[in-house]
């Protein structure tokens, strides 16, 4: 559940000044899960009854702009299962919806059963990542935020002395190099080329204060 691998996050990142709140690195947790759904979406499998023809509708758990359709078995419960083949089936866009447009024409009431991923789920109560990529998972969330200690530690100029400032140099690389290590420990785990692995996204800029009024780690109201 998220209590452990908030523990983990903590455990890994070991923020001894007390810079990162519980938000930032609950934030973290958010998009090391987002990162790892990606990487490795959860699989759901769901029936279709056919209207009649060959459009089909998506199934009720497709997630817009994630899900992916991996199979279609038609007949169902045949043995060895029978599959339709890549090429008797598409995705079809209209000007209404999107849908699955068959190359054979079913009768009203046949069911398909549809295989097709869906993000990771992680809160209070549902942990829907298998127990072996836990510690990879928290990994990345904790080289997402020792990257914005190492940014801290760089950028810090209020320190007037020069001890600290040679102090906070130090705490900078120390957190970059350890990022650089928790994600390749992420990418190594899961046993994937990040090279090869570059996923188109956007970042968004929250600008939000914590408890306290106080700017937050990952979302400092400075202007950037």
């Amino acid at each position: 559940m998220l209590i452990d691998y908030q523990t983990l996050v903590d455990n890994l990142v070991r923020d001894d000044a007390g810079q990162i709140q519980p938000a930032d690195r609950d934030d973290a947790i958010a998009l090391a899960v987002s990162r790892y759904s990606n990487d490795r979406p959860d699989t759901r499998v769901e029936d279709i009854v056919s209207a009649g023809g060959r459009y089909l509708d998506y199934p009720a758990g497709w997630q817009a702009d994630f899900s992916a359709l991996q199979s279609l078995e038609y007949p169902v419960g045949e043995f060895p299962p029978s599959y339709l083949s890549g090429a008797d089936w598409t995705i079809y866009a209209s000007p209404v919806a999107e849908q699955i447009l068959l190359r054979i024409t079913l009768d009203a009431g046949d069911t398909v059963r549809a295989s097709y991923t869906v993000r990771r789920v992680l809160d209070d109560t549902t942990d829907t990542i298998p127990a072996g990529d836990r510690e990879a998972v928290a990994s990345y969330a904790a080289a997402v935020l020792c990257e914005a200690l190492a940014s801290y530690y760089s950028g810090d100029s209020d320190s007037t002395i020069q001890a600290d400032s040679v102090d906070h140099a130090s705490k900078a690389r120390e957190f970059a190099s350890r990022a650089r290590g928790l994600r390749k420990r992420y990418y190594d785990a899961l046993g994937m080329d990040p090279k090869r692995n570059v996923a188109a996204g956007v970042v968004v800029d929250l600008d939000g204060k914590d408890s306290r009024g106080r700017d937050r780690l990952l979302h400092s109201g400075r202007y950037r």
